[in-house]
């Protein structure tokens, strides 16, 4: 079964996510890198979701650790913020960037097409 993982501090946030794509994929989800890195080392990840506003811009670094660590994974790295940063988004490889807030629909269209892609 194709693996998302969602990287999201906040908790209602990351369930509404977890509950939506959870009807069509395995849904694995944390609340801040050290967790997320973890997660990414021992499961296939198919798919990220990720806020990269986490405490200490550590969202960001992580998704370039993502990119640098496993090449080509960075084509499946949805950008999930507040913050409209679409620009540093796809510089730094990231398939989709949606701005919250964000229908789960929305977010479930948007997990297929790039896995799709």
């Amino acid at each position: 079964m194709t693996t998302v993982l969602i990287i999201e501090p906040d908790d209602a946030t990351r369930e509404l996510y977890h509950r939506e794509l959870g009807r069509s994929y395995h849904v694995l989800s944390s609340s801040d890198a050290e967790t997320s890195l973890q997660l990414l080392q021992s499961n296939h990840i198919d798919a990220v979701v990720l806020e990269p506003a986490l405490a200490d811009c550590a969202g960001w670094a992580l998704l370039q650790a993502i990119g640098a660590t496993q090449p080509g994974a960075s084509r499946s790295i949805i950008l999930c913020s507040t913050l409209d940063e679409r620009k540093r988004g796809f510089a730094l490889g990231a398939a989709a960037y949606l701005v919250k807030p964000v229908l789960p629909v929305t977010l479930l269209d948007t997990v297929n097409r790039v896995l799709r892609a």
